[in-house]
């Protein structure tokens, strides 16, 4: 590294004050513990994580430096929807208000030819960036002026009463 404790600490005070990134942001802060000689257990309760993450973060520390970190990407199936597909599917999905889960996961069968499971579905919409709730929350086929045709109905039966 080339740097004497004082600069190093310098340094990591630096790092932890541009990190965006709140995880990579608490191993900067134990590596700059541990250099002004805090012990792991007064780290990890600071830090609120375990002794043994810090000895982990110290080991890769020492192995690879700050680069060694950072977040590996975590492996995993690759989409069945590209980008293009998700962009038109947005569209589609803005075309109405409502949709019931299993209305997007004919539409994803229909224009995509791709299967996801009920499951998957509030998920593809978070992705997407859209809120997801139960189906139905306001119903669709509601009519617009529900509320003055329930008041005329209303007013209609209690003066049948009197």
């Amino acid at each position: 590294m080339g740097r004497d404790a004082k600069e190093e600490i310098i340094f990591l005070k630096e790092l932890v004050r541009k990190e965006k990134n709140p995880k990579l942001r608490d191993r900067f802060r134990a590596i700059l513990l541990l250099k002004k000689k805090y012990k792991h257990h007064e780290i990890a309760e600071i830090l609120g994580v375990t002794e043994r993450t810090i000895c982990n973060w110290k080991k890769r520390h020492n192995q690879g430096g700050y680069e060694r970190l950072k977040t590996k990407s975590i492996p995993g199936r690759n989409t069945t929807l590209s980008k293009k597909d998700m962009k038109k599917l947005k569209a589609l999905l803005k075309e109405r208000d409502y949709w019931a889960t299993k209305e997007v996961r004919e539409l994803i069968k229909k224009e995509f030819d791709v299967e996801f499971t009920l499951r998957h579905i509030p998920r593809l919409l978070r992705k997407l960036g859209m809120m997801y709730q139960k189906p139905y929350v306001n119903d669709y086929r509601r009519p617009d002026d529900a509320e003055e045709i329930l008041k005329k109905d209303y007013r209609a039966r209690l003066w049948k009463i009197q």
